[in-house]
């Protein structure tokens, strides 16, 4: 334990004005305390008598451990009123003891449950209990929410967690992916000027509804922090936003990208999920990314921002995918991933798997997010059809 400067100085006093205090019989050696008596005479020097001076020397002895032993009380006694009246104020948390270690961010075992300056709040899918990831994703604190909560708290106290931005950007991965997919989208929007906060969801554990409700969390939890909040997501990313979207109007509520949305469902879905073997690898939500009327992804509302879509396909109008009849990006045809409402559309040059990390995919999202419309010039991944807008914009 630390001791303030301030604090020592008033051990000393408190000792001093003790030892001018001893009762004269103990300065004369009365048997108040023999035990100190008897060490103060057995500890004096080597070749002194135990008369005479040897008697002084003792007396001394005792009063300076009366003295020490008055002051070392008063501090415990200081540090004890300090913590109580601390308690009665902020009472605290009792945190588990951690070791600062580096994770994997979560993958498809931990959910975001909360972000805040480049920290998060994570829980386990299997266990349920929490844990605080810091900058780079080393672990800060694990337990209950409250003592990751408690800790987060004393971080912003202390500036360690830090908001850089009032404009913020959420971004959401695709069935099967993690944050870490989206992290060359993610640099490019942090040198643009904005916060970012890249979420973490179970997508192959839960059904979309959960992972829906997931989401909303975390936007509600936002409504304070900043003056606008806009949505980037990636492929069935896109569907959760549209879910949450539709049905709350946050007042501070941005612009939304979707990057290779199936938002008539995909065929692709129809495929894999009439293959056994292939159909567990999907998780709970694939089957909800289904091209029929009550899939998921065709019942998901429209949002209630402006919204733009991305798409991608090979250069010439072609697609990747062999078992897709339409132009698409090796999972996604590019007619499904338009739908009524949205304000605009480009097609860029790129698969499904890596269109996030696309320049042109970063570039267009940047531009729609700042300015509500796509650029439509020309560009080294420009495709034929992106002159069209009006066809393309689908309503």
């Amino acid at each position: 334990m630390e001791v303030p400067e301030g604090r020592l100085k008033m051990v000393a006093f408190v000792s001093a004005m003790a030892v001018s205090a001893v009762p004269p019989g103990l300065k004369k050696g009365a048997v108040l305390f023999p035990p100190l008596k008897r060490w103060a005479i057995i500890s004096r020097p080597s070749g002194t008598s135990a008369t005479g001076t040897s008697e002084d020397m003792a007396h001394s002895r005792l009063i300076l451990v009366f003295g020490l032993a008055t002051g070392i009380l008063f501090l415990i006694a200081c540090e004890l009123y300090a913590e109580t009246a601390q308690d009665e104020e902020t009472p605290k948390v009792k945190t588990r003891v951690n070791i600062s270690l580096p994770t994997l961010g979560g993958k498809q075992y931990w959910q975001d449950v909360y972000i805040y300056g480049g920290w998060r709040i994570q829980r386990n899918v299997f266990t349920k209990h929490h844990r605080l990831l810091g900058p780079k994703d080393f672990r800060q604190a694990w337990g209950s929410r409250e003592q990751c909560e408690y800790v987060l708290e004393k971080a912003k106290a202390e500036e360690k967690a830090v908001i850089v931005s009032d404009d913020v950007c959420l971004l959401l991965h695709g069935l099967g992916r993690s944050k870490d997919s989206m992290k060359r989208m993610k640099r490019s929007l942090i040198k643009a000027g904005y916060e970012v906060y890249d979420v973490n969801y179970a997508s192959l554990s839960y059904k979309m509804e959960r992972l829906s409700e997931q989401l909303r969390e975390i936007l509600t939890s936002m409504q304070g922090d900043f003056k606008e909040i806009n949505v980037v997501t990636h492929s069935m990313g896109g569907i959760i936003a549209r879910d949450v979207l539709s049905k709350n109007e946050f007042e501070n509520m941005g612009r939304l990208v979707m990057l290779a949305p199936p938002n008539q469902g995909a065929k692709m879905a129809d495929w894999l999920l009439g293959k056994a073997p292939l159909r567990y690898f999907t998780g709970p939500s694939g089957k909800q990314l289904r091209t029929d009327a009550e899939s998921f992804a065709r019942k998901a509302g429209v949002p209630k921002c402006e919204f733009g879509v991305i798409a991608g396909q090979r250069k010439g109008g072609k697609g990747f995918n062999p078992f897709i009849s339409e132009p698409d990006d090796g999972l996604v045809g590019v007619e499904e991933t338009k739908m009524d409402g949205m304000k605009d559309f480009v097609v860029v040059r790129a698969t499904h798997a890596f269109i996030m990390s696309k320049k042109e995919t970063i570039r267009q999202t940047i531009n729609f997010i700042e300015n509500g419309e796509f650029d439509h010039g020309d560009s080294e991944d420009e495709l034929p059809d992106n002159h069209d807008r009006a066809a393309n914009s689908g309503g």
